[in-house]
């Protein structure tokens, strides 16, 4: 068995987990990233990398502080990425366009009033504005909201980046870790093995998604974090009929400056089961025609689906393992994985270094799960 030494090792090398392994190694930190697959494979590499707007100054629920912190770091992050490694990871300033039914009204304006008070750039538009950002919306929608400072990225170059930009930085980035696992060793302590490596670190942190419950109940800690998966389908026009996200509750439309359309996401509890239907494709369809009728004509060039870490809340659980003076998580963003990932790395960071993060962590933290499951 091969022994690999580091001061911080991370259990699973998605978007959250790589980012921190990052910032770390800008500090001069060794860092080890175990993966049981290929890095960035999973729910990271899935998503529609839908970034949307926040205002650190007036947040205060758990979830806008999160946000809010991640938004003010895109940018630096993305250029950061770019210098290092020549990757454009597709970052962009695009807007959204918020849209929905009647039946929805009431959702939708709760929604409205959240965006008002955290100052968010958030404007009411009529039919004939909203048509002036999408070529051909569905006469169903008479009114809107324009989002202007809502993002984007390309999920797939973002983990490219920054995976070479931590293998730039020293990182050891360990993949197809077969068997990974984790054990008690004494008091108030952990420790991770694989089929092939004993890993000695000062300190461990988790990042394995859907997975992670499985990693941390031998621990005797029940994380409640399960797969919810999430099917998508991507398009391609000739010509883009709009050039800004659209969104009408959860399920979105996302366009690339090349002509791809990216169209999601559908929410499904089966499990570990990663894998498109005839049900969940035909859906989405349905619903990028139901906004866009011309999409109808757009070639479809694939799907795939992705296993995203669903949480009671919704929210993320960031932090300390109760019972570990060694054990760290960061698991539980469900849809916002992406979005969020500058700011829980950089949180990870803080932590794992005994630093105090630049945000409040309560109503993020692992002392509630008692309360959540």
């Amino acid at each position: 068995m091969n022994s690999s030494t580091s001061d911080i090792l991370i259990v699973g090398g998605g978007v959250i987990g790589l980012t921190t392994a990052l910032r770390l190694a800008e500090q001069g930190v060794s860092v080890i990233v175990a993966d049981r697959r290929q890095v960035g494979r999973e729910a990271s590499w899935a998503g529609a990398g839908m970034l949307p707007p926040g205002n650190p100054a007036n947040a205060e629920s758990p979830e806008s502080r999160l946000r809010s912190y991640s938004h003010t770091l895109w940018s630096d992050l993305s250029r950061l990425l770019f210098e290092r490694t020549g990757i454009d990871n597709g970052f962009r300033v695009c807007g959204a366009l918020e849209l929905c039914h009647e039946a929805e009204r009431g959702e939708f304006e709760q929604q409205f009033a959240a965006w008002q008070k955290e100052a968010i750039r958030a404007e009411r538009i009529a039919k004939s504005d909203m048509r002036s950002h999408v070529v051909g919306l569905n006469d169903d929608f008479d009114s809107g909201v324009w989002l202007p400072d809502f993002a984007q990225a390309r999920n797939p170059r973002h983990l490219k980046a920054l995976t070479a930009a931590c293998r730039m930085a020293g990182v050891n980035i360990i993949e197809h870790a077969e068997g990974l696992r984790l054990r008690s060793v004494g008091e108030c302590r952990a420790e991770a093995t694989s089929a092939e490596h004993q890993f000695h670190a000062d300190r461990i942190c988790v990042t394995a998604g859907a997975w992670t419950r499985h990693l941390l109940e031998p621990l005797g800690f029940v994380l409640p974090v399960k797969p919810v998966r999430g099917q998508m389908v991507q398009l391609r026009v000739q010509r883009l009929p709009f050039t800004c996200v659209i969104e009408q509750g959860r399920r979105y439309l996302v366009p690339r400056p090349d002509g791809l359309i990216l169209v999601g996401s559908t929410e499904e509890h089966v499990g570990f089961v990663k894998r498109n239907t005839a049900e969940g494709v035909s859906g989405l369809l349905r619903f990028a025609e139901s906004l866009v009728s011309d999409l109808r004509s757009a070639e479809v060039v694939r799907s795939w689906s992705g296993l995203r870490p669903g949480s009671p809340s919704e929210l993320p659980y960031l932090g300390q393992v109760p019972g570990y003076d060694n054990m760290f998580v960061a698991a539980g963003h469900f849809r916002s994985g992406l979005q969020m990932s500058p700011g829980s790395g950089q949180i990870l960071a803080d932590l794992l270094l005994d630093r105090e993060p630049r945000i409040r962590l309560d109503g993020l933290t692992c002392d509630r799960v008692g309360a959540e499951a």
